[in-house]
């Protein structure tokens, strides 16, 4: 199991600009504008939240966001994301509402709503970008050049690094939104808000947005340093939320020994390589129960090159997908978990989606449906 470490942080410091792009491959420019780019700042909550106010499609019945900018959605719609191959493994596309069933807990339920494969998402890119030695920065920029060149001109791109502290590069805005912004970041904070990042994409950002929505997160897996949020807070939202989560785990488990080397004691040399080794453990399975209890995939990249092919086949599979809603019938209570099974009633036909999901506090039903 390949995991990584806070203190063997990623990037060094990182200055990103977002120029023309365009479709379904990159333009000749350079997305990611070198240092001497003119900017715009988005480094605080206080930027971040004009800024999406200000690009932000309108909405109708928008919910209400609480002192603490975490928001609450009142609703027991459960959102499914599902993928359908034949059994040859060919994905098919042209289903509609009718051709799918699905049921929770053995009980068949009715479907409320749908989208088709060609109905755009709002997607989070969220990338670590702890410091490291510079020489990774033109590798970690190929990557997101790759991911934001793949999505379709009708989705919409959340662009998140992390370190020390949660940075928000660009609100939930389109291509052509991209295309006319410059966003630098000039500092690298000790330490890896992991958990605070996945919280911060999860409840601050995209419970605020309605349709199809994904996480995409670039990391080693491992935190250091979150004050707002923890490994099992993180793991219960993701399975109350109806986004789905694909992360990429960027093994830098060969650098421990070198990173190791400078410490002098022995002894304690010796307890921080024990303690660097569980945490890579632990980082493995928080990344693979992120992405297993939304109906994701966790791809492993043994270095930043294998980074580009994960983010290509995950614009790709977000690109196939359907997504399925429903109204739970009968009684949930929060904290239930409920399992779900998606079918289509064509035969031969294969599905893949999340396997269940727990019921939050605004989910749960007294019974019966609205």
């Amino acid at each position: 199991m390949k995991i990584l470490v806070p203190s063997l942080s990623l990037f060094s410091v990182v200055f990103i600009g977002v120029s023309a792009i365009c479709g379904q491959s990159l333009p000749d420019a350079n997305p990611f504008a070198p240092s001497g780019s003119p900017t715009l700042r988005l480094e605080n909550r206080a930027s971040a939240a004009a800024s999406k106010q200000a690009s932000k499609p309108a909405q109708e019945d928008e919910p209400n966001v609480d002192d603490n900018d975490v928001v609450r959605v009142s609703t027991s719609l459960i959102t499914v994301p599902a993928e359908v191959m034949d059994r040859s493994g060919r994905f098919i596309g042209h289903l509609n509402k009718d051709d799918f069933r699905i049921f929770e807990n053995g009980v068949e339920q009715d479907l409320a709503y749908f989208a088709s494969v060609d109905q755009p998402f709002t997607v989070a890119l969220l990338l670590d970008v702890s410091g490291s030695t510079k020489s990774r920065l033109e590798a970690i920029r190929s990557a997101a050049n790759t991911f934001i060149s793949r999505l379709r001109p009708n989705d919409r791109l959340l662009l998140v690094s992390f370190d020390g502290k949660v940075n928000v590069l660009a609100e939930s805005v389109t291509l052509n939104q991209l295309r006319k912004m410059r966003v630098r970041l000039d500092a690298v904070n000790d330490g890896t808000v992991l958990y605070d990042t996945v919280n911060f994409a999860l409840n601050q950002r995209l419970a605020a947005i309605k349709g199809r929505k994904a996480i995409v997160l670039l990391t080693d897996g491992v935190d250091g340093g979150s004050k707002q949020a923890g490994y099992k807070q993180n793991i219960r939202d993701a399975e109350e939320s109806s986004v789905v989560i694909y992360t990429v785990r960027y093994n830098t488990l060969p650098d421990l020994p070198e990173r190791l080397s400078q410490i002098k004691d022995a002894k304690t040399r010796e307890r921080l390589r024990v303690k660097m080794t569980r945490d890579y453990i632990a980082g493995g399975t928080y990344l693979q129960s992120l992405s297993d209890r939304t109906g994701g995939r966790l791809y492993d990249a043994e270095s930043l090159t294998d980074v580009p092919r994960a983010f290509s086949a995950i614009t790709e599979e977000l690109g196939r997908q359907y997504s399925l809603g429903y109204y739970p019938k009968g009684q949930t209570q929060p904290g239930e978990k409920r399992d779900i099974k998606v079918r289509t009633r064509t035969a031969n036909l294969v599905v893949h989606a999340r396997a269940s999901y727990v019921v939050g506090a605004n989910s749960a039903r007294s019974g019966g449906q609205d």
